[in-house]
Parts: C-alpha cells; structure tokens; sequence
C-alpha cells in the first residue's frame, strides 16, 4: 500500500496498491475500519488515490500511464467513469480542484496534465503545463483553485496561474457563441443539438442556466435579438428557431422557421429586432419577426453560387453582408427587407468564406475562411467596397471573427488552434496583439461581450473559455499573484545595465 486518502466526510478511505488495485474502507467505526472494494483496470501499481470534494468520485493513478476515475456515490458499489489517457510515463500524483470541476494529474514525463470534469464521463481535455525539467510527483491545487502548485524531482516547486474557466457540458464540437445584450448570459450551440444558456455576471465564476433541446442536427448558428429577450438559433435540421429566454433560467419556444432546404447555419438580427436573416446552403432568407410568434418571410436571396455559411448587418441595418462557400461574400441594399438588391461581390478570398462582421461604425467589413486570411474592406467609400488589409497570421482555416464594442479590437479563431488578438484602431495598419492558446483542437467560434474584455471562444475540443481581453486588467492580475516585488539586487541580478524600473507597484 502506497497511499491512502479520506473521503471528505471522513467515513470512507481510499487506499492505492503495487498489487495494481485500489480499494475501498469503511472507517466509520476507525477501530473497526471495513474493507467495502476493489477498484480494478489498471494494469500496473497504482500510486495515488484522491476523492473529490463532494464524495462522489475517487480518482486512481497508475504506473500504466492512466488515470481512472470512479464513481463512489454508492461506496460498496462503485462504477467507472473514465480514463484518462495522454501521459507518456507514470502518473504519479492526482488532485481535484475545489469545486471539483478539473482535476490535475502529474506524471514521470515531466508534465502535468488538467481535464474538466464538468461531465465525469466525459473528460475534457485542458491545457498541459511543461517546464519542469524533471519528474513531477507532486501536485495540489490552491483553496481557489485558480492556481496549482507541483513538486519535481528538478528539485524546484512551481507555482502555475490557471487559464480562464473553460465551460464544459456540451457532448460535441461547440460551433456557436453569443453573449446576451447585457453580457450577463452566454448561449453556445454544438453539433450535440443543444444550445446551452450559461451566467457570466462573474466570468471568473460561470454557471450553468439552462439547455434548450428540439433541434434534431448540430446548432451553430446563434444570435440575441437587441433587446435581449429573444434567442435565434440556425440548425444543419434546415430550420431556425426563435426561443423566449426573458428569464434564461426558464427559456421557452416561440416558433420554428421553415423553408430551407438543407442546412442553416447562421442567424443575424437587425438592429431594430424586426428583421432576421437564416443563411443556409442553399438561400438566405428574411424574416419579419416583430412578432416572434407568428414571423413572416419577406424575402428570398439566392445569388450566391454556393451555400452559405455566415450573415450579419450592418449598424444601420440598411446593408446585409453574406459570406459563401462561391469563394465570395456579398453586400445586399436591405434597406427595404422586402425587395433586397445586391450592392457588391467581393471576390478576394481563394477559398470558402466562413465569417462577415461589420466594425461598429459601419465604415469596415471583415471577412475570414478557409483560405486561412482574415480581410479587411472599406465599405464607406463612394466607390464601393475596397480591399484595405489582408492578415495571415493563422496557419490554418479562419472560422470566425468577433470585434470588440469599441471596433478597435479584432478576434480571429482558427483550425490552428488559437484565437489571434489584433488591433485594427487604423484598419490600413493593423497589429497584432496576443495569441491565446489553451485549446487542444480547432477553435471554431469567438465572441466579444458588451463590456469589450471578455472574449468567449470555443470549439472542437468542447469547452467553451472565457478570456481576458484588457492589457491592464491582465497586468493587475498578474501583479496580484506576482508577489513580492522584484527587488533591486534581483532586478540588477536579471537586467544588468538597465534602470531599477519594477513592473508592479510596491505594496
């Protein structure tokens, strides 16, 4: 026996053995402690054991490269949950996080792994922390959770700040992403076909609100009517549907949009509410939905030479852009939704475009997709629309785009994996800023909430993460953890030659 763990409630220990086992005791009674179980599977000694805080789960870790979890809600007749797989050695420490929702596991191979646990059956795979250049064999969280300390055979400790929350729940690839008007909820949609309603008042802290089910296919297209009360989804199911989510804890059906004849994908309100347009892959589609109940269509437009994947208004409401896989997106006049008028093609793009998004000024248009670019177009001029930039940073597909309230930041998602930052404050000259990673597989949908420093991103890995946008709300976090101040000996230590110029303030 190589180690043992109490259950939270102190009346069950789990026990790990080199006979490849780990087992459960009754110690109610501590004079009388009574053997309950086995927990079988592994092929190797198992090293470590750790239940979760709330007594439900106890994980085992193995010298066969695993971890298993188990549920033990029922202690006298445990159940596997699942394995977790990817360390290249032996496993030598787990730990849960406080609310139990992530769980760590450090490993021989010099790594130490994290998983969402939010479905137990389903672990999530989150961003791996190397740098330790020897074994770790130890690992904890702190009572925050929000960060995790290891032990190495490096013989150093390391002290890690956990990336954002990642929201897990969704059983699929999550396609859709949009933040209510407010910026309290955040609604995703996934090929799962489901929509699922999240609180992000506190983004450090989100919660889960409600799931809306009915669509029969995969749901990527999402958008929040202005005012907040109305939710519009687009489905693969051909049909887009509109939902009352005045109080997102109880969302409710309010109609099914028919007519499409193969899969919608993206959904866009006007300005004003009354108008939506569904784009599909064989139309786009207007809609009067000034009663959500009983909307009308007003309009058909079918020049697009191929499907389409994307949609969205201009400020105004007055222009339509269209984004297709004809290698093309288009600029509709909606001025009068009843009798559309095609304005302009642009036809830069060498491949599908995934994505079309007015800045808030209506002056700039951006598009994105396969062709791993992300263009930039003044759409203000007399002339018609015009090619301003053209930005390559992504080494794979472009799924989505997401300006930031103030139109001065650009987010870009990618098949590459990351979520690129840029600042388009001079759409001729843009720069940019940050690359946020974490994901663990294509990242297809971004999202920036009304207050300009959340961005909500997600993709084929299933979680959902929320981000911090703001350079100097990052540096204070930093600065928060990042304690005590750089002395002067270190400063001279480290930056021979340069002024005494500590980046965070003295406490």
């Amino acid at each position: 026996m190589v180690s043992v763990a109490f259950s939270p409630d102190g009346r069950t220990v789990a026990s790990a053995s080199f006979d490849g086992t780990g087992r459960l005791w009754d110690v109610a009674d501590p004079h009388h402690p009574v053997a309950l179980t086995t927990l079988p599977g592994h092929t190797a000694p198992v090293v470590w054991v750790a239940f979760s805080p709330d007594d439900r789960t106890v994980a085992t870790a193995s010298q066969d490269f695993t971890v298993r979890l188990w549920d033990v809600a029922d202690p006298r007749h445990p159940a596997p949950l699942a394995t977790l797989t990817g360390h290249a050695d032996v496993v030598r420490s787990v730990a849960f996080s406080p609310d139990g929702h992530t769980v760590a596991t450090a490993s021989l191979d010099r790594t130490v792994r994290l998983w969402d646990l939010t479905d137990p059956r389903r672990p999530a795979a989150l961003p791996t922390l190397t740098g330790h250049t020897g074994a770790v064999v130890s690992v904890v969280f702190s009572p925050d959770g929000r960060t995790v300390a290891t032990g190495s055979d490096d013989y150093t400790a390391r002290l890690w700040d956990l990336p954002g929350p990642a929201l897990a729940g969704h059983g699929d690839i999550v396609c859709g992403a949009a933040f209510s008007p407010d910026g309290r909820t955040l609604a995703t949609g996934s090929w799962d076909r489901t929509v699922r309603l999240w609180d992000v008042t506190d983004p450090h802290r989100p919660g889960k609100l409600a799931t809306l089910t009915g669509h029969t296919s995969s749901v990527c297209g999402i958008a929040f009517r202005p005012d907040g009360r109305v939710l519009a989804t687009a489905s693969y199911d051909h049909t887009a549907r509109l939902w009352d989510v005045t109080d997102p804890h109880h969302p409710a059906p309010l109609h099914t949009l028919t007519g499409h004849t193969d899969n919608a994908n993206g959904v866009a309100f006007t300005p004003d509410g009354r108008t939506l347009a569904t784009a599909g892959l064989d139309t786009v589609r207007l809609w009067d939905v000034t009663d959500p109940r009983q909307p009308r269509e007003r309009a058909v437009l079918t020049n697009h030479a191929s499907g389409v994947n994307a949609v969205a208004f201009s400020p105004d409401g007055r222009t339509l852009a269209t984004a297709s896989w004809d290698h093309t997106a288009r600029l509709w006049n909606v001025a009068d939704p009843r009798q559309p008028r095609e304005r302009a093609v642009l036809t830069d793009h060498t491949n599908g475009v995934n994505t079309v998004s007015f800045t808030p000024d209506g002056r700039t248009l951006i598009t994105a997709g396969f062709d791993r670019t992300v263009r930039l177009w003044d759409v203000a001029g007399s002339g018609g629309p015009a090619p301003l930039r053209t930005l390559t940073g992504h080494t794979d597909s472009v799924y989505s785009v997401a300006l930031g309230p103030d139109g001065r930041t650009l987010a870009t998602a990618s098949a590459d994996h990351t979520v690129q930052l840029w600042d388009i404050t001079d759409p001729h000259q843009p720069a940019e800023r940050a690359t946020l990673t974490g994901h663990t597989d294509r990242v297809h949908i971004v999202a920036f909430s009304p207050d300009g420093h959340t961005v909500a991103t997600a993709g084929a890995d299933r979680t959902v993460r929320l981000w911090e946008a703001d350079v100097e709300r990052v540096a204070a976090r930093i600065c928060d953890v990042a304690y005590p101040t750089i002395t002067r000996s270190q400063w001279d230590q480290y930056f021979p030659g340069l002024s005494y110029r500590p980046p965070c303030p003295r406490r």
